[in-house]
């Protein structure tokens, strides 16, 4: 104990020594710098994000856009405020409960701990995502209906509603957005002088025709990927031979070989599909293991019939 105060003595005898060559008014000054930055960044955060040092107020008129269901005869929905064609038609949209993994913001999400967030205000759902087992559509078992949780040896499709109820104009100019954002995508990940591609000394171009599909991408060297993580660059891109493109596919390249095609690949490369489906005026991605390409015309109607199961009705007055 005498020990430490005796440092203690020490360290601040050493401490009042150096400011015995500074006076005060030199000392003041030193702190005016750092103190005028701290008070500029408390201005900017009480006048652009609100008063920091205040206890955030709940609002108490969020309406929920979702919630989860119990019908009479036991099965549960997911019910959601959805707006579609015509501007401002806001629909009651049910989801059988089981087949969903995620639904965006109505007030908070019906499937995250902090819902209803009455701090968040909209007047309709985004989107909602459904899972589902391949081949045979079988409903996920609940430990993986996580968006994210995928494995060496997942068979799982999970699927992305988006409403595409803000898109200015008709069917055909909604069917416009699938082929831009074709577009768009692969002019941003099949840019031959990308920084990605030539560090990996791979470049661009037409492939065969596959899975009665056309395709371009990414063409190389990719063995390296057996070894080496990465391969988040090479990418195949599948799309119909007819205009508009409303219907096109993003997948792992197929030089990158799931485990199951080579014992030597420790990997399971994913698609995703794009197209358009009218009835909830939604664009759908799909994303799924691409060991099932060969059966995309199957998936796609598979999954065209179980969104046509999903009920449409009218809101009471605008509400659940």
């Amino acid at each position: 104990m005498a020990s430490f105060f005796a440092g203690t003595r020490v360290r601040s005898a050493a401490f009042t020594s150096l400011l015995s060559g500074v006076s005060i008014h030199r000392f003041a000054a030193w702190l005016v710098g750092p103190l005028a930055i701290v008070a500029a960044l408390f201005w900017v955060a009480n006048h652009i994000g609100g008063n920091v040092f205040a206890v955030k107020t709940e609002k108490t008129d969020c309406v929920p856009n979702e919630r989860f269901v119990n019908d009479p005869d036991g099965r549960r929905f997911l019910e959601l405020r959805w707006l579609m064609d015509p501007p401002g038609w806001r629909v009651r949209l049910r989801a059988p409960a089981e087949y969903v993994t995620w639904a965006d913001v109505g007030c908070e999400s019906a499937t995250m701990p902090g819902y209803p967030d009455p701090n968040y205000r909209d007047v309709y759902a985004h989107g909602f995502s459904i899972g589902v087992d391949l081949p045979d559509f079988a409903v996920l078992h609940p430990s993986d209906r996580h968006i994210w949780n995928r494995g060496l040896d997942t068979t799982k499709m999970v699927v992305r509603l988006s409403s595409q109820a803000k898109v200015q104009g008709g069917e055909a100019e909604k069917v416009q957005v699938i082929q831009k954002d074709f577009y768009d995508t692969q002019r941003v990940s099949l840019d031959p002088d990308s920084v990605s591609l030539k560090s990996s000394h791979l470049t661009v171009g037409s492939k065969p025709d596959k899975f009665n599909l056309k395709r371009i991408g990414v063409i190389g060297d990719m063995s390296r990927y057996k070894t080496e993580l990465g391969g988040g660059e090479a990418v195949d891109y599948y799309y119909v031979d007819r205009k508009p493109i409303d219907l096109w596919f993003e997948c792992q390249a197929e030089e990158i070989k799931d485990h199951t095609e080579d014992s030597g690949w420790n990997r399971r490369p994913e698609c995703q599909m794009f197209f358009r489906y009218a009835r909830l005026d939604a664009l759908i991605e799909a994303r799924f293991p691409r060991i099932f390409m060969p059966m995309w015309p199957q998936i796609k109607s598979k999954l065209e019939r179980l969104l046509d199961t999903f009920e449409i009705g009218e809101l009471n007055e605008g509400q659940l």
